[in-house]
């Protein structure tokens, strides 16, 4: 079978000629397709792709002059050559046809042979101004890709370049030199953006940490006059859900009123505002305010085991040792006893220890809201004020209520202090988590267990026993076994889920973002 070695488009309205020059042109191993007029040319020319067109002068309504200028105009359809084939036998017509762009130029009583070189050169044109136009584009694609590095957002593995780099010529090598700098360029950005967000995710753990770290002072000093903790919960709730209206007012970032966030907005309002917050003021009148800060530690530990239980983190006996410590300081403040950790007993230690689960709880389901247009302020402030709503019916029922007059009166600074710290917090808890992953957000547990013993000592003249103390190492020590390395937990955000039940469940039908 003789090999096809190019594409022909004939052009004749005669069809006798038509199908003689068809036949020749397959005898010389060429696929042919013919059509009878000029613009039946230009609609095959379109429509599918020709390597060369033997073109007739003499044709009604459109005559080949007319259709190889309308080719030539074309810039899709320019570089096909045209021979020119014609019973015209005038030299000018030939000129004419070259001018207007034919490659070459035959008469209908051609000499097999000669068809034969002329369609020969005229397919080697054209693949060789296939190759040049295919290397003009790979030189435009390698030059777009240096300016979408010199941009600095790009991912070497995207630039779509490793077609040019497998060429075994000087282009193909500028290419792979091209890709190699550009990966160390993208390897150095990837490096320096980790630092960058080291440090922008460290000062916001102290900062988070810090503003914690003085609820359990504040707590502790409202508590001691025997308040009951619904009573207190709902003026604090209530004063950071008024704080965050204000807020939203002011800055125009709504919570979303569909029901689906609505739910969300009331799930974390339970979880992270509620229960953590009756649960602290229940605690406060018992367990003194340092040893809370240590304790609230613990919701690192708390998180990693809800994400190993998960199967989201790998366990290992490094950070079971880990969490062994963490259970020896719990047990170090729990044993010794009311003369020598100011706990009266151990049921206060568990009322404390279920402040940080509340808060790991909040932080899993915080992670696992799916990406999106979220707007964080406005979901803080849809938590913010789910809270107050809950903690509203529950206090008026229970006969909790502590009048405006006696809260403002003898607690309005503190009642205040705490509602503003708890609204900034909620804010910045949301953003760090969003951002460096519930993993390493917990982490925010070391600057919560500094600033609370720090607000403790200035606030309320607490000192550190050899108890207290021994439970901080421990407490120390866990942490540093059971948090995940940098690395790990620069990718917690990506792999940290929630089960389909719980509402903010990633993958879901009705997953949106978490301001939405």
């Amino acid at each position: 079978m003789t090999k096809i070695q190019g594409r022909v488009l004939a052009v004749d309205d005669h069809k006798t000629n038509r199908m003689k020059l068809a036949l020749a042109v397959q005898n010389l191993g060429h696929e042919v397709e013919s059509v009878a007029s000029g613009a039946e040319c230009l609609a095959a020319l379109r429509r599918e792709r020709f390597d060369i067109v033997l073109l007739d002068i003499v044709m009604p309504e459109m005559d080949g002059f007319q259709v190889l200028a309308a080719i030539k105009a074309d810039p899709a359809l320019r570089d096909i050559p045209v021979i020119v084939i014609s019973s015209l036998e005038d030299t000018e017509d030939a000129v004419r046809a070259i001018e207007l762009g034919a490659d070459d130029f035959l008469t209908k009583a051609y000499n097999p042979i000669l068809l034969k070189a002329r369609l020969g050169a005229g397919l080697e044109r054209k693949r060789f101004r296939d190759k040049e136009l295919e290397y003009l584009r790979q030189v435009d694609r390698l030059a777009a890709a240096s300016g979408i590095v010199e941009g600095k957002d790009f991912d070497p593995a995207r630039l779509g370049l490793d077609d040019i780099a497998e060429r075994d010529d000087r282009l193909g090598h500028l290419a792979r030199v091209f890709l190699q700098m550009a990966g160390e360029v993208y390897r150095r950005e990837q490096s320096l953006r980790q630092q960058i967000n080291l440090l922008k995710g460290g000062f916001l753990l102290l900062l988070l940490g810090a503003t914690w770290g003085l609820i359990p002072s504040l707590s502790r000093i409202i508590m001691l006059d025997g308040l009951n903790p619904l009573g207190v919960a709902f003026w604090t709730l209530g004063l950071s859900a008024a704080l965050m209206i204000a807020a939203s007012v002011l800055t125009g970032h709504y919570p979303k009123a569909a029901w689906l966030p609505i739910r969300r907005y009331l799930t974390l309002g339970l979880i992270g505002g509620v229960l953590p917050q009756v649960f602290l003021f229940w605690a406060a009148g018992n367990v003194p305010a340092m040893i809370i800060a240590i304790i609230l530690a613990a919701e690192s530990f708390i998180v990693f085991v809800i994400a190993a239980a998960m199967g989201l983190e790998a366990p290992s006996l490094k950070r079971f040792f880990g969490l062994t410590l963490g259970l020896a300081c719990v047990a170090l403040i729990m044993v010794p006893g009311a003369e020598d950790t100011g706990v009266a007993g151990w049921i206060w230690i568990l009322v404390a220890l279920a402040v940080p689960f509340c808060y790991a709880l909040e932080d899993i389901i915080i992670a696992a809201l799916p990406d999106g247009e979220a707007d964080i302020f406005g979901a803080a402030t849809g938590i913010t004020v789910a809270a107050a709503v809950i903690m509203a019916p529950v206090t008026f029922a229970t006969g909790n209520f502590i009048t405006p007059s006696e809260a403002i009166a003898g607690y309005g600074w503190a009642f205040f202090t705490i509602a503003a710290l708890s609204a900034f917090a909620t804010v910045l808890l949301i953003y760090t988590i969003r951002t460096t992953g519930a993993v390493f957000a917990s982490q925010a547990g070391y600057a919560m267990t500094a600033g609370g013993i720090l607000w403790s000592v200035l606030l309320l003249n607490e000192q550190m026993t050899v108890w207290v103390w021994a439970a901080l190492a421990c407490l120390i020590s866990g942490l540093a076994l059971v948090m995940p390395k940098q690395d790990e937990t620069n990718g917690a955000r990506d792999h940290l889920a929630v089960p389909p039940g719980l509402p903010g469940s990633a993958g879901g039908p009705e997953s949106t973002s978490p301001g939405e």
